[in-house]
């Protein structure tokens, strides 16, 4: 990426051009950059001090010459052409668009051939007054323009040239918009010339009043540089060019192209033609374009000494990557999904069905053994407790007016049983910790409906290991076993690989949907087994993991793939399966 360096007395100058940057160059101080920006006023004192291959844009007049400016803007410009024009600098060639592709409807179709015919009709031309009288009649009949110029444009010199005006005098391009479209490659468009900064009437439209439309369209060669720039133009009384009109100009410089690059081999090979008659004048010019001619059938001659040498190369090689077959070995990994589970982590579940009323706890609350977590609605529970109740105190009445009456003695011990069973349900509407430690998940709300068996909230033992269950496919069962080394690499942290040795390995070989009950509902809906599996297990040593130099704790539920390494073999046995016959 290109340099820019911004050398002024304003600092509100520095903000305007960083802020139209925007990024698209590096910023430096003063020291040698490859665009530089320099106010009027400080332009004598630093322009002793910059070095040659440095693009000098001055904050100035346009009007004025300066001694030192490859190009000359005012304030008034807008930001994104300024940065075209300091990128381009910096760059030191143009910043060519992408070429117009196919026509995509027959509106489209119809221009492209216009201006084809118009790029034929210049085919004929032999020299550089001729091809601008022809694309000086060409644009103006193909966008219907009221006056048009075509300026040639030499990198080298950074100068405009007309064989028409002038008298083919050059032009320095360092202000105008035909000069901004020769330095960016992008087209200048100007609905209102007297608006645009960049208009500049001695070089781009000498008839042109305030209130002209002017469009400068650039011609690119193949070598990728500007080679001329074709300037339209329409009085103030007419409409400013359409968007059609504008594509139909691009493609015209986009075709004529070739046609600039061919003239411009021509042009050039005439004038060292007349140079070398004229310094040798005993040649004729078809002697010289004889001796020119290739040569055909010349011997091919190579050197012997580097083949010799290249040769015993390719042998040791060869060599070399035969011996690596046999005694380099291939490994053969096991690998599958994994996941990380805490070893203390209890389930707080519903053994009832029911609304919640209410939560007593929130993730992070330290519990003891029996506390409440949760309360269901009990309504209905509290209601037949209050009406055996009522039933109890009734018979209870009775009994004591008659002891002896049997059948009031069975109902009062009917009605004390299903009174114990209403209170033993009213106590269920309660949840309680079924064991003491730091609440995990909540996983219910206030007013949610719950199933027996959902789950509430999770109680973790923070001091507890954390413990990774792999499950690795069924067919390697026969090669695993405790102590083998598993690497495993967590979802979203690539390359941070972690290790732990296996523990257990199931005897059995289970299928996906039976690993899935194993490891839990809450977190088997997000795996994708493809087949049978083996669980393995194992602990992790820490309850942290580094990643990037960051420290990050493990947590529950995170998922990953683990790989343990179940045999390896010579390299030639991978290569050539035949050989295992003679191990």
């Amino acid at each position: 990426m290109g340099t820019v360096a911004v050398v002024c007395s304003d600092h509100s100058v520095e903000d305007w051009v960083f802020r139209a940057l925007d990024g698209a160059l590096v910023i430096v101080d003063v020291a040698p950059a490859d665009v530089m920006v320099i106010t009027e006023d400080c332009l004598e004192a630093i322009v002793a001090h910059v070095p040659p291959e440095s693009s000098v844009v001055v904050l100035g007049e346009p009007t004025r010459t300066y001694s030192r400016a490859d190009f000359v803007i005012t304030r008034s410009w807008r930001e994104h052409d300024l940065q075209r024009l300091l990128v381009a600098l910096a760059n030191h060639k143009p910043l060519a668009l992408p070429p117009l592709g196919t026509p995509e409807n027959p509106a489209e179709a119809r221009d492209a051939q216009r201006a084809l015919l118009a790029t034929r009709k210049m085919s004929t031309a032999t020299d550089l007054a001729s091809t601008e009288a022809m694309t000086v009649e060409n644009v103006v009949e193909l966008v219907d323009a009221d006056r048009a110029y075509c300026l040639y444009y030499d990198a080298e010199s950074a100068a405009l040239w007309s064989e028409s005006r002038r008298g083919g005098e050059p032009m320095s391009a360092i202000v105008g918009m035909a000069a901004f479209a020769a330095r960016t490659g992008h087209p200048a468009v100007a609905p209102k010339v007297g608006e645009d900064p960049r208009f500049f009437g001695a070089i781009d439209d000498p008839q042109a009043d305030e209130g002209d439309h002017t469009l400068a369209q650039p011609i690119l060669g193949a070598d990728g540089l500007v080679h001329a720039v074709v300037v339209v133009s329409r009085r103030v009384n007419r409409p400013f060019f359409r968007d059609a009109e504008v594509r139909l100009l691009a493609r015209f410089a986009q075709l004529a192209a070739p046609v600039l690059d061919q003239l411009s081999i021509h042009v050039h090979s005439e004038a060292l033609l007349e140079e070398e008659a004229a310094e040798n004048p005993v040649f004729r010019r078809a002697a010289i374009q004889a001796a020119s001619a290739p040569t055909w059938g010349d011997v091919v001659r190579v050197s012997p000494s580097w083949i010799t040498w290249a040769y015993w190369v390719l042998v040791a090689v060869l060599v070399a990557a035969g011996v690596f077959t046999f005694v380099g070995r291939v490994s053969t990994y096991s690998a599958g999904p994994a996941i990380v589970r805490s070893t203390a982590r209890t389930p707080i579940a519903a053994r009832n069905g029911g609304i919640v009323v209410a939560l007593d706890v929130s993730p992070g609350d330290r519990v003891a053994a029996g506390a409440p977590i949760a309360r269901l609605d009990d309504s209905e529970q509290r209601a037949a407790v209050d009406h055996l109740q009522r039933e109890l105190e009734t018979q209870l009445r009775a009994h004591m007016l008659d002891p002896g009456d049997l059948a009031a003695d069975s109902a009062l011990r009917t009605i004390r049983h299903d009174l114990d069973g209403a209170k033993t349900a009213l106590d269920e509407r309660v949840i309680h910790a079924p064991v003491a430690g730091v609440i995990g998940d909540v996983r219910a709300r206030s007013s949610q409906r719950l199933e027996p068996g959902d789950v509430i909230a999770t109680v973790v033992d923070s001091n507890e290991a954390l413990e990774v269950i792999a499950l690795l496919p069924g067919e390697d069962r026969p090669q695993l076993a405790p102590g083998m080394t598993v690497r495993l690499e967590l979802a979203g942290y690539r390359y941070a690989y972690q290790s732990f040795a296996i523990e257990n390995v199931s005897q059995d070989v289970i299928a996906p949907a039976e690993a899935k009950r194993v490891l839990g509902a809450e977190v088997a809906d997000g795996l994708a087994l493809p087949g049978p599996v083996v669980i393995v297990r194992g602990k992790l040593a820490k309850p942290e993991f580094v990643v990037d130099g960051r420290t990050l704790r493990y947590h529950d539920g995170m998922v990953g793939t683990a790989e343990v390494r179940v045999r390896s073999e010579p390299i030639v046995y991978a290569l050539v399966p035949g050989t295992r016959r003679f191990q």
